[in-house]
C-alpha cells in the first residue's frame, strides 16, 4: 500500500504521522464532515458516522441522500474528523469516494460503522439500518484519500 503524503495543517502547529493519524481516526467517534459539491457546483457539509481502516474512510448513506447524489456527479470530496475542544486535534484531507457494490463489503463495514455509535447491533435502530443496507436503501461509500492534513495541539508547548 502506498504512503499517503501527509502534512502540517498550519506551518506553526505539531502534525500527527502515520500511525498516530491511524490512532485518531480508527478511535474517533467524532462524526466526520463531508465536503461535497452539488450541481451548481456549491459545496455542501455532511457531518456522518464513518469507519477508518487501512488508509480509507467509510460511511453509510441513503442510495437518494444529496451527499450521494454529489458524490454520483463528482467523486472528489473533502473531509474533516476534528476535536472542538482544546487542545485542538484534527485530520483533514481531499479524496476520491465510491460507492461500494459489493453488498457483503457493505455490509461488514456498516456494522463496524453502526457498532462504533451505537455501542453495539442490537438496537431496533441498528438492525434497521443493516436491513437498510441489505435493500440497497443505504450504501457504503468509500472515501480514498490523496492526503492527510493535520494538527494537534496537544503536543504543544504552552
Amino acid at each position: 500500500m502506498a504512503t499517503l503524503k501527509i502534512h502540517k495543517a498550519m506551518p506553526n502547529a505539531p502534525g500527527m504521522d502515520q500511525s498516530e493519524i491511524d490512532t485518531f481516526l480508527a478511535s474517533s467517534k467524532i462524526p466526520l464532515r463531508l465536503g461535497t459539491t452539488n450541481s451548481k457546483g456549491e459545496p455542501n457539509i455532511h457531518p456522518v458516522w464513518y469507519h477508518y481502516a487501512n488508509n480509507r474512510l467509510y460511511l453509510m448513506s441513503y442510495n437518494d441522500a444529496v451527499k450521494v447524489r454529489n458524490l454520483k456527479r463528482n467523486k472528489t470530496v473533502y473531509f474533516s474528523v476534528d476535536t472542538d475542544a482544546m487542545p485542538n486535534t484534527g485530520v483533514k484531507g481531499r479524496g476520491t469516494a465510491i460507492i461500494v457494490k459489493d453488498t457483503g463489503k457493505a455490509l461488514s463495514l456498516s456494522e463496524k460503522i453502526i457498532a462504533k455509535y451505537l455501542g453495539d447491533l442490537t438496537s431496533t435502530m441498528a438492525k434497521n439500518m443493516l436491513d437498510q443496507v441489505r435493500q440497497g436503501s443505504e450504501v457504503l461509500v468509500e472515501i480514498i484519500p490523496h492526503y492527510f492534513s493535520t494538527w494537534d495541539y496537544a503536543k504543544s508547548k504552552f
